[in-house]
């Protein structure tokens, strides 16, 4: 970031993923010096939340939503109890010495935030990661847009209900033919499955003697944001358990939700041979971890070596470029900076936004 940038990416020293810098507040990651003592989380994946303790230990206060506080109490029990904490729902101003601070919905999953900034002589904004057009849209003069998903090769389009409800149905089917499930997602985006799975109009839920499998940290999550619906939920049996290990010796009936996963190779499914040996050959259920290309169909069998074994189904919990591109329209600023730290598209991106808006001025940081 150049030095008196107002706003921007700043280089960490430790990780990959920078902190965010609007006027004289940071978000998602640490800074040393930051005077003003202020720092806002947009919502829970790690590679945003992975400064929380240095922050907790630095800062005078730290604002982020309820559902992502929640989230964060249950990944890392007792950081909720610090006093530095500023709970903020959606469109609630927060005054400070910096300016106005509103975290906006963003739509990427429970408790994600756009972050909005208003000094006396300007506004910024951070969109964090986000999924247009469902969420909240305010003007700024100067944007930090994350890029994702800032390569319009992998554009496919999706219908995220009907994704869930199809995924639901393929879930039914193979509990009819007596054959568990596992289904790999980002944290979040799982939470928001289970939820899908046991509260739902159009579909009826599975039957309750089916068992839930998770473990114990996104059970804790899944209680912690759903917190009112929780009694609605089934008993969810806690990963490498005893009674999960019951299930897997009686190869009973079960869906086994995963997020952790070794990647290896996404594009050629070889990331699958990482799943535990004694899981290997049930139906897998794999949401999001892979560009979907435009003119693709949202729900994709495996092929090759694991044909039949399972499918890929986009839920794009990020925004297509043409999204983007209508966010920044919407948005209307007068510079824009994406965010390189946490997407190698960001120079694409930027190149993109530049065509398409010759007037705003776009660049990515950190630079190479």
């Amino acid at each position: 970031m150049i030095e008196d940038a107002r706003f921007g990416i700043v280089r960490s020293k430790v990780n990959k993923n920078c902190p965010v810098k609007l006027d004289q507040i940071y978000c998602d990651g640490f800074v040393e010096d930051n005077s003003n003592g202020i720092g806002v989380f947009s919502h829970f994946h790690s590679d945003h939340i992975g400064d929380v303790e240095s922050c907790l230990r630095k800062y005078d206060t730290l604002i982020t939503h309820p559902i992502t506080l929640a989230a964060i109490d249950a990944l890392n029990p007792g950081f909720k109890l610090y006093a530095s904490w500023a709970s903020q729902d959606y469109g609630q101003p927060f005054p400070s010495r910096v300016g106005k601070i509103q975290l906006l919905k963003a739509n990427h999953i429970p408790g994600s935030a756009q972050v909005h900034l208003e000094t006396n002589n300007s506004t910024f904004l951070y969109s964090g990661d986000f999924k247009f057009p469902e969420m909240t849209i305010k003007q700024a003069d100067f944007l930090v847009l994350d890029a994702s998903h800032g390569d319009p090769n992998y554009d496919g389009p999706t219908d995220r209900l009907s994704v869930k409800n199809r995924m639901l149905d393929d879930v039914h089917e193979k509990m009819d033919l007596g054959k568990p499930v596992v289904i790999i997602s980002h944290s979040g985006t799982m939470q928001e499955l289970i939820r899908h799975f046991e509260i739902n109009d159009s579909i009826k839920p599975l039957n309750h003697d089916i068992k839930f499998v998770a473990r114990k940290e996104q059970i804790q999550i899944l209680h912690k944001i759903y917190e009112n619906e929780k009694d609605e939920f089934r008993d969810i049996v806690e990963y490498d358990s005893p009674d999960y290990w019951k299930l897997i010796r009686t190869n009973s009936r079960c869906v086994i939700f995963l997020s952790s996963v070794p990647k290896k190779d996404d594009e050629n499914n070889s990331f699958l041979d990482a799943i535990d040996e004694d899981i290997q050959n049930y139906y897998k259920i794999i949401v999001d971890r892979y560009k979907f290309e435009k003119n693709k169909p949202a729900i994709q069998p495996f092929d090759g070596n694991y044909e039949g074994m399972g499918c890929r189904y986009n839920l794009a919990s990020h925004s297509s470029v043409a999204e983007i591109l209508d966010y920044v329209d919407a948005v209307s600023p007068k510079e824009i900076i994406t965010d390189a730290s946490r997407s190698n598209f960001a120079p694409l991106l930027a190149k993109l936004i530049s065509l398409k808006f010759p007037k705003i001025k776009v660049h990515s940081e950190p630079r190479v």
